[in-house]
């Protein structure tokens, strides 16, 4: 498996993909597809009206192969939610994986993870902002510290990254960060805020209402059963209702008043909801296929759900999935009255 981004770019630009969305699985709310390149550990987030999907890597990390661009992406595009048409959008000026994206101020934001300089890996504290109609790209304002397997979401302007992994300088161990920074117009610079009350990576962050959301995490020795709570606006942090289960290497996404969860590094086919206003966790019957180190984002009434793998020696998935809305509801509101 070799890929470069010209290549990949070319690819891209000049199809389609191939949904391969079944019209039955469709009609109940859930449709399937195919990603043009197998990705874990990528990102996503939604402009409103389409997914967009950057970066990871098609095989595990136990696969590295002597092409350097095989084991890392640069690749962004979106993903129509309905029939998981993918097109391509541009060649990040970083390969990245583990990292987080936003959708801010018109521009898709590159955040963190891992990247290579030639053969050398390294962390990342460089940002990327992407004008999706003219390709332009432009280097924001760099993170504090090099960060892998962080969170970022928005809340009003401001975008704000939580914990994730740096590593020690001294040592070269890999540490979870308990940091939170904000940056806000005109997005020139990053201000830390009160600290997480347990520092984590491999979490999901939500925006809901005026609150958000850290959905478990993985301290690096364990994954746990958390909900910490954050106040933007007040910046302050709670402890919400734990999941019923710990979580790492999972995805979460918000609609309404509640969040849908889907996967577990050891639950691979786990898919969980929570009601932030009756702070009830329920266990959701939704197809989702199996994985880990997989993405999710809102788009209007459906959510897409993308790559992930099943194995650290294994190829990554072409896994792509969106359900509705209404289906993940009603599914959670059955479990309820059980």
């Amino acid at each position: 498996m070799r890929f470069t981004r010209r290549s990949l770019g070319k690819a891209l630009t000049a199809t389609a993909v191939l949904a391969g969305s079944n019209s039955a699985l469709a009609a109940t709310g859930h449709t399937q597809g195919h990603l043009h390149i197998p990705r874990y550990g990528p990102a996503i987030c939604s402009d409103g009206t389409q997914a967009i999907l950057s970066g990871g890597a098609p095989v595990g990390a136990a696969r590295t192969e002597d092409h350097f661009y095989s084991s890392l992406l640069g690749i962004i595009e979106t993903i129509d939610p309905a029939s998981l048409d993918q097109n391509f959008v541009a060649n990040a000026i970083f390969v990245r994986a583990n990292h987080a994206s936003v959708w801010a101020n018109g521009q898709i934001w590159l955040l963190g993870g891992r990247t290579r300089d030639g053969t050398d890996g390294r962390l990342v504290s460089e940002t990327e902002r992407i004008d999706p109609k003219t390709q332009a790209i432009w280097r924001g304002p760099d993170l504090p510290t090099p960060l892998i397997h962080l969170s970022a979401v928005t809340f009003g302007q401001s975008i704000f990254a939580f914990g994730g992994v740096f590593r020690d300088p001294e040592t070269r161990r890999s540490i979870a960060s308990s940091q939170i920074y904000e940056c806000a117009p005109p997005y020139d610079r990053w201000i830390s805020r009160t600290p997480m009350p347990l520092a984590l990576g491999n979490a999901a962050a939500v925006t809901i209402g005026n609150r958000i959301f850290l959905i478990g995490g993985y301290d690096q020795e364990k994954a746990h059963a958390i909900v910490q709570i954050y106040d933007p606006v007040r910046d302050l942090w709670s402890l919400g209702n734990p999941p019923p289960m710990p979580l790492s290497a999972h995805a979460a996404t918000g609609s309404g008043s509640r969040i849908f969860v889907f996967g577990d590094y050891a639950n691979q086919s786990s898919v969980l909801g929570f009601d932030t206003l009756d702070k009830k966790w329920r266990t959701l019957d939704a197809p989702f296929t199996p994985r880990r180190h997989v993405r999710a984002t809102t788009v209007s009434k459906r959510i897409v759900v993308a790559g992930g793998n099943q194995s650290s020696v294994a190829p990554a998935t072409h896994a792509v999935e969106s359900f509705s809305v209404d289906l993940l509801n009603t599914q959670f509101d059955q479990a309820q009255s059980r």
